[in-house]
């Protein structure tokens, strides 16, 4: 239940500031993405079912605030899916692994954006938006994820030993 509560809290906090901080802190309109670094930390530390239902809340508060109904949900619930895969390979001692999974996340998120907003509408210039959006977002999402991640999993560790002594 407690985890539950967390997880709102942290989805609320999140795009709180991801909608109103963030774009102060923006360079040339291009900003961190604080919801695929929450996704894929969640997937990645919780499973498949922790990742989906994460990024499913943070797509539908996307949607609800200015998206296309159902489009940041679905795609936010596949990213916490894939990255819930690799908790098999979870280690906490490793941040190699996470920090390459919320990258390829955050720019398999710019591309299929890219691709259904678009791509569909005849602009077919990827290069550009490759360099100047996809690129650069994933470098400044990485950069936060430095510092975003250990707190992340910090609360994390802290979460399984309070479940584990109130397990016993």
């Amino acid at each position: 239940m407690k985890r539950n509560i967390i997880s709102v809290l942290l989805v609320l906090f999140c795009f709180i500031l991801q909608t109103s901080v963030l774009p102060a802190a923006a360079f040339s309109s291009i900003m961190p993405n604080l919801l695929i670094i929450l996704i894929a930390s969640c997937g990645f530390m919780n499973g498949e079912k922790n990742g989906l239902l994460i990024g499913f809340f943070c797509g539908l508060l996307a949607d609800i605030f200015g998206g296309v109904i159902g489009f940041y949900a679905l795609l936010y619930m596949v990213v916490g899916y894939v990255n819930g895969t690799f908790q098999r390979m979870f280690y906490p001692e490793d941040i190699k692994l996470p920090l390459i999974l919320i990258l390829v996340s955050d720019i398999g998120y710019n591309f299929v954006c890219y691709v259904l907003l678009f791509l569909l509408r005849r602009r077919l210039d990827i290069g550009y938006y490759f360099i100047h959006v996809i690129l650069p977002e994933a470098v400044y999402t990485i950069v936060i994820a430095f510092a975003v991640y250990p707190l992340l999993l910090l609360l994390h560790k802290k979460l399984e030993a309070a479940e584990r002594r109130s397990n016993e």
